[in-house]
């Protein structure tokens, strides 16, 4: 059976003391050693198939290097991209992930971290699959935690999420710029608080530009919700000219309404959407422009920021870190065509 290499195979594979495999597998290089040397212990890390030995570091520093990670089912199921991130960056510097699933409902979150507690885990990552607003138990405090893709309605823990408001603002620009001035947006229910979020970004941009806000919800975040909301809108006696759709599903419910009613995108309609999760949007004809959700750097930014607590003993700085939400231009905007 080969001997599992050690960090100090690393070390002298990469030509570097001991305590600098440790400092750049541990992700806290970062002014200490240069950016060639961290690159060199990286590449000796991959050739050597090199993982650090859990066991050995619980022994040494009275904790076992695993990451409690709580999570539920949302409409779009579960956040299985979140956590892959997160995982990655995780094993990446040593750590593993124990994954436990349970309802937002107080009972079945105790459950849950009992369960974890009793893997005896250093921290926790609160991982909703929708951004939502996140009442933590009180079990959450015995332990450094960090949410993502969720907030703190207390600003009490520190939080990792999208810039969704920005995000509806963003999108309302884009058409801006493009010379659309009837611009409605197609949103599902306001209570639900992330679509809130994207609604009410869209339509603050559109009132900063001195337009009056034309707002339709759909019952439902379906695509056929998304059609017929779409369709009565498009048949109303002055049918904007762009809509903006807080969500993918919505999104393809108002490609479908154009084309029943004759009318072409972007040539007629100019489309972005508020969503790309379920990656529905780029997979549209013309595929449509949309305000990307940057989930792999939100989650690895989560875990980077639960590992430093744990390794350094301080807690981040800040309480609340936001991602912007870029535009990937697609191919549903246009500028209006005139009208008679």
């Amino acid at each position: 059976m080969a001997r599992r290499a050690t960090a100090q195979d690393v070390a002298d594979l990469a030509g570097v003391s001991r305590s600098a495999v440790s400092l750049v597998l541990n992700g806290r290089a970062k002014g200490l050693i240069s950016a060639v040397k961290q690159e060199a212990v990286l590449e000796a890390a991959r050739r050597l198939e090199y993982t650090p030995n859990a066991v050995a570091q619980s022994l040494r520093t009275s904790r076992t290097r695993i990451l409690g990670v709580l999570t539920w089912r949302g409409v779009g199921g579960l956040p299985l991209h979140l956590m892959a991130s997160a995982l990655q960056t995780s094993l990446n510097n040593g750590y593993k992930l124990i994954k436990m699933y349970a309802e937002p409902t107080e009972i079945d979150q105790r459950r849950a971290l009992s369960t974890l507690g009793n893997q005896q885990v250093d921290g926790m990552l609160v991982v909703a699959p929708e951004l939502c607003q996140y009442e933590a138990v009180e079990a959450l405090s015995a332990s450094p935690v960090v949410l993502l893709n969720c907030q703190d309605p207390h600003q009490q823990l520190t939080c990792v999420a999208p810039d969704e408001e920005g995000a509806g603002r963003g999108a309302v620009e884009a058409l801006l710029e493009r010379g659309h001035r009837d611009i409605a947006v197609l949103s599902g229910p306001l209570d639900h608080f992330q679509t809130g979020l994207r609604a009410s970004g869209a339509t603050r941009a559109l009132a900063d530009a001195g337009l009056a806000p034309t707002q339709v919800q759909a019952e439902d975040l379906r695509i056929d919700e998304g059609l017929a909301a779409a369709t009565a809108l498009l048949r109303s006696d002055r049918p904007p000219t762009a809509l903006v759709a807080t969500n993918e599903r919505l999104a393809v419910g108002v490609m479908l309404a154009a084309a029943r009613l004759g009318l072409s995108v972007p040539q007629d309609l100019s489309l972005v959407s508020l969503d790309d999760r379920e990656q529905l949007s780029n997979q549209l004809s013309p595929e449509a422009t949309r305000m990307e959700r940057p989930d792999d750097l939100m989650a690895a930014h989560a875990a980077e920021l639960l590992m430093d607590w744990l390794d350094t003993g301080r807690a981040p700085e800040a309480q609340n870190y936001s991602f912007v939400c870029p535009l990937v231009d697609g191919a549903s905007i246009a500028a209006p065509a005139s009208r008679g």
